[in-house]
């Protein structure tokens, strides 16, 4: 059961005006969600129509008060993070008695990486981090752009036309993300 009042959430036909209002901003910003969340075997591209098909299917359903790009996003995030989880939880087995096998006691077990714990409590953290980059520059959705790029390691021309701005203008607002990233860690935000 959805626990969004569906007086409350756009109806089908306002959600679908409102994705096809959609700026190219309003893209890439879904585009760099989906590189910053999506994790292999999932395909960014695929995430995001997840996303959109789930939305317009009803799935989920969009609270009236919140941003229809700010909803898919989140819808983004969460399908990812749900992907992931089932790649973690996915157990490749060898069989000890493998014909091929010359010594099937000499089997040496896999490196141990991160358990699924650690892995979940790191990607939270992750997470956490950028919500609170993000929410330093809420209402400001270039700066947003421009934060999310430099979490998924997408600057330059790419992130620029990303932007939609032009070159001294996405430097000067390059600077002022930084500048407010530096004095907001000086008065004590943490990453």
């Amino acid at each position: 059961m959805n626990n969004i009042d569906t007086v409350h959430a756009l109806t089908r036909g306002e959600l679908e005006d409102a994705i096809e209002a959609f700026s190219e901003t309003d893209w890439a910003r879904l585009r760099l969600a989906a590189q910053l969340y999506a994790i292999y075997p999932v395909e960014p591209e695929e995430v995001v129509q997840e996303a959109l098909c789930r939305a317009i299917a009803g799935t989920r359903k969009c609270p009236r008060n919140v941003s229809v790009v700010r909803f898919v996003a989140e819808a983004i995030r969460s399908i990812a993070h749900d992907e992931l989880r089932k790649v973690e939880n996915r157990r490749d087995e060898v069989s000890v008695h493998d014909e091929a096998l010359d010594d099937p006691d000499a089997i040496t077990p896999r490196e141990t990486g991160p358990n699924a714990e650690e892995r979940i409590i790191s990607s939270e953290q992750i997470r956490g981090t950028e919500q609170r980059l993000l929410e330093l520059f809420d209402g400001d959705d270039e700066a947003q752009l421009i934060v999310l790029g430099m979490l998924t390691g997408s600057e330059g021309a790419e992130l620029r036309e990303a932007t939609g701005l032009d070159q001294t203008r996405f430097n000067s607002k390059r600077r002022f993300v930084r500048r407010t990233i530096n004095n907001a860690i000086e008065s004590g935000f943490t990453l």
